[in-house]
């Protein structure tokens, strides 16, 4: 039964994207990605993708990122990406959808000036919100009444996408913890420490490196982090370090051990001990696996 309603949402998906419509969701949790996701996929306006279990990857920008259980991607305007992999057991909800189908609605209100910006502060973000099941909901609800003929159905799917794009900005906004003049100042520090990480990542693996960088302390940062991504800065930093080896292990020649010492693991084993860990499989496995 479930797995009959996950091709629902699926058959559903697939038909508004090739019909160009500006709403286009999954009806729910579907465990597959539609073909055009793999293959360089423009996002007109708003993309949301929240991996309701397992995990996923893609590439967005020319950066890889992974997603796991339990964490939202939102995908700017405009930008291209691809999936990349995913795991057996991920499910997902999908929904992209065009900002002009609710401008009229939006009008001049603050939010329908600035929406866009405080909706996309860079061109893809990927964290846990805490309103995964909610936005789960939003796709299931935007998925059905479907129908042009029945204008009814197509009003109350409009005022669903303007009650979503206010749902969506209300998150970015509970997490930036924005001022009427200020910036993100809880932002800015965690993209200030993802920078660090991503230059640090296989040397320094300790919360206390990075909060003395950012002249924080390591209670400070911790709880920072936890609330802006829903993980831990070691959490990041393992994440980093399984995504260069997933990159090194399927897309190189090198050998377990010399990726080891790339990522500066004592030996190997040491490596394929952690790398089990974060995915469930061992480095030779993994790489077998990708190679079938």
């Amino acid at each position: 039964m479930e797995g009959t309603m996950m091709n629902n949402g699926m058959n559903i998906l697939e038909r508004q994207m090739a019909n160009d419509e500006d709403i286009c969701c999954s009806c729910g949790n579907i465990n597959s990605f539609p073909k055009a996701f793999f293959d360089n996929f423009h996002v007109a306006d708003v993309g949301i993708i929240v991996c309701t279990s397992g995990r996923f990857s893609f590439r967005c920008e020319d950066v890889e990122y992974v997603v796991n259980r339990g964490e939202t991607a939102f995908l700017s305007h405009g930008v291209y990406f691809s999936v990349t992999g995913h795991s057996a057991d991920c499910s997902v909800v999908i929904i992209l959808y065009r900002v002009d189908s609710i401008r009229n609605i939006l009008g001049s209100t603050v939010v329908g000036m600035r929406f866009m910006n405080i909706l996309n502060p860079k061109a893809c973000w990927v964290m846990h919100t805490g309103h995964e099941a909610e936005l789960t909901k939003y796709s299931e609800l935007l998925a059905v009444g479907n129908s042009d003929d029945n204008v009814f159905a197509f009003n109350e799917r409009r005022l669903l996408l303007l009650s979503l794009t206010y749902r969506l900005c209300s998150i970015f906004r509970e997490i930036s913890k924005e001022g009427d003049n200020a910036s993100s100042r809880k932002l800015e520090t965690y993209m200030q420490l993802m920078q660090l990480i991503d230059r640090h990542y296989t040397s320094e693996r300790g919360v206390r490196f990075y909060a003395d960088r950012l002249c924080l302390s390591p209670k400070y940062l911790t709880s920072l982090v936890k609330s802006v991504s829903g993980n831990s800065v070691q959490q990041l930093v393992f994440k980093a370090i399984t995504k260069k080896a997933i990159s090194l292990i399927t897309t190189t020649d090198q050998s377990i051990k010399q990726i080891a010492d790339q990522l500066n693991f004592p030996n190997a084993s040491a490596f394929g001990t952690f790398f089990k860990k974060q995915v469930g499989m061992s480095p030779v496995n993994y790489r077998q696996k990708e190679k079938q």
